[in-house]
């Protein structure tokens, strides 16, 4: 007696990146939107917090052998570091979206980047690499993205 593959329920075959692709590749546009608002709330946080105006110039945060110098340069470095990863994280969502060869790798490894960022970017990370992480699921992008782009 033939019982089914774990893949194909009840004979039916299952395709988990076709199904799941157009609302993972969607996610990861939100994330990237998400990450942008709050990154620059801190962003603004810091450079109220650290800039000099308002009269807080002789603000110090305790003693530093540099002096105000690294607290003057942490915001402009904060926002460097957001641009950079909205930048990655959207280019994983237009990935997707448009099924890029290219982009399952990169969803992979920016998926599991996003495990750290708790709990969105937990959820999005665990939901990344289950659907594109199995040897199968990486037939069947390679499969769509062949079809998209014949290449």
């Amino acid at each position: 007696m033939a019982y089914p593959s774990p893949s194909a329920p009840y004979g039916l075959p299952y395709d988990r990146v076709s199904r799941n692709l157009q609302s993972l590749a969607t996610l990861w546009l939100v994330y990237a939107v998400l990450r942008a608002l709050t990154g620059m709330i801190g962003i603004l946080f810091l450079h109220g917090l650290f800039g000099s105006h308002f009269g807080h110039s002789d603000f110090n945060l305790g003693w530093s052998p540099f002096g105000r110098m690294w607290l003057d340069s942490l915001w402009p470095m904060a926002l460097f570091s957001l641009m950079i990863s909205v930048g990655c994280v959207l280019l994983t969502g237009w990935a997707l979206l448009t099924r890029q060869p290219w982009g399952r790798i990169f969803a992979i490894i920016f998926g599991v980047i996003a495990l750290i960022h708790f709990p969105l970017g937990t959820a999005l990370g665990i939901y990344t690499l289950w659907v594109l992480a199995p040897r199968q699921s990486g037939d069947q992008y390679a499969a769509m993205a062949y079809t998209q782009h014949g290449a």
